[in-house]
């Protein structure tokens, strides 16, 4: 570990280099799917959007998003060549509800899914669809943890990722996001978690500061900064999946991310950028590492579903659910033709703007 630059992209080479020697020469893009918009958490975290939100919403319910719109999304992700990253936004749903819209899911991509959605009770899941579980860590610091995440301690988080690696047979992951008043020092502590937990993957994402928390107007971490996480648990780590996280206003820290080590990219606003500037920018950006990106974020034809992707993230697999799931998605074709339609429309005419 060193805040010494030069030795930052000296070993962001390094982690490059050792990148390629494992993953190859691809990187993609992920994305979150979330359920809904509503943090059933007393004291939600400070930098969340969800705590912004938290006081304008009386009725939790509303906050949901319809089912026929998240199998909507599903499909166009896999469309374009975008893994689901993991089902998320899940405070405040029964564990009976998260199982149905997770098998749900899971068949209409015919794909195992990883789940982010706190801490799981592992023997009410259909485990059958379900890839790995992703603990939501956000820092790694004991005392920044506690102040701003202070109804999501780390040790059942720590646990529950313990118990589905050992007990299930899932794989594990966790979230880290930079700029939240972090240490240098505290990527020691995220080398013992990620050693203790024997992680399989790690999503960093970049804060960025949301309207009514208390980090509104204040800068996020610097790419150099970010990449000198990334690299060091590259090279700590070299067979873990890194996910990078950016955002519409740092989409040039992209390519040193790649360079650093991550395998993936990640936290865009999709159908808003999809084909736009931006998200050429992010092709473009990725592309500029010499790395193949095996996503797309422009072709229309792919989101229109006039071809396939070159090169597919998803293996279809023999997805079992209980008959009253697929009868329920079955007889919704109709609608979510519909809804598939709608995005796809909207997100074209957003590209001649």
């Amino acid at each position: 570990m060193t805040n010494d630059k030069t030795t930052i992209l000296e070993n962001s080479i390094k982690a490059f280099k050792l990148t390629t020697k494992i993953f190859g020469n691809y990187t993609d893009l992920k994305r979150a799917l979330f359920l809904g918009w509503y943090c059933n958490l007393k004291n939600p975290c400070k930098f969340c959007f969800m705590a912004s939100q938290k006081s304008k919403i009386k009725n939790p319910k509303i906050a949901r998003r319809k089912i026929e719109t998240i199998l909507a999304e599903a499909i166009i992700m896999k469309r374009i060549g975008w893994k689901l990253e993991f089902i998320s936004g899940g405070y405040g749903y029964s564990i009976e509800e998260l199982n149905n819209i997770i098998e749900q899911i899971s068949y209409i991509q015919k794909s195992k899914q990883y789940l982010n959605l706190g801490v799981i009770d592992f023997e009410k899941l259909n485990l059958n669809v379900v890839e790995g579980v992703v603990g939501a860590i956000e820092t790694v610091n004991p005392k920044l943890h506690n102040e701003i995440c202070p109804d999501k301690p780390i040790k059942p988080v720590k646990d529950m990722l313990l118990n589905a690696k050992d007990n299930y047979n899932l794989k594990t992951g966790i979230t880290i996001i930079l700029g939240l008043g972090e240490k240098e020092e505290d990527l020691e502590l995220l080398l013992n978690l990620i050693e203790e937990l024997q992680l399989d993957r790690i999503t960093f994402y970049s804060l960025n500061p949301q309207k009514d928390t208390i980090y509104y107007g204040k800068p996020s971490i610097n790419t150099l900064d970010y990449m000198n996480w990334i690299s060091t648990v590259r090279l700590n780590f070299p067979k873990i999946e890194i996910i990078a996280g950016s955002w519409v206003d740092k989409l040039t820290n992209i390519g040193p991310l790649v360079i650093s080590g991550a395998n993936t990219i990640t936290k865009f606003p999709l159908f808003a950028i999809y084909g736009k500037k931006e998200g050429i920018t992010v092709e473009n950006e990725i592309k500029s590492t010499g790395r193949i990106l095996i996503s797309s974020f422009s072709d229309l034809e792919l989101l229109s579903g006039k071809k396939t992707v070159k090169f597919p993230q998803y293996k279809n697999e023999n997805i079992k659910i209980s008959e009253n799931n697929k009868l329920i998605v079955d007889n919704m074709e109709n609608i979510i033709n519909e809804k598939i339609n709608r995005y796809v429309n909207k997100t074209i005419k957003r590209t001649k703007i």
